[in-house]
């Protein structure tokens, strides 16, 4: 037997300092740290999906994208 999986993909994930986005939330994004432009910018040049994650520590500018 071979279960069929589902289809692996890879999308840019965009921590955010101070705020919690909920799904179907509309806000603006105020983006100033170069790794986050980047990521913003892999996003557009991809398939234009990104995934938002509140940041736990606001204080730390050091973040992986």
């Amino acid at each position: 037997m071979n279960p069929e999986r589902p289809e692996r993909i890879e999308i840019p994930v965009l921590p955010l300092r101070d705020v919690v986005v909920y799904p179907h939330m509309v806000i603006p994004l105020f983006v100033g740290r170069e790794k986050s432009i980047h990521c913003l910018e892999a996003a557009m040049n991809d398939n234009k999906q990104i995934m938002l994650v509140a940041q736990k520590d606001a204080s730390t500018d050091e973040t992986r994208c």
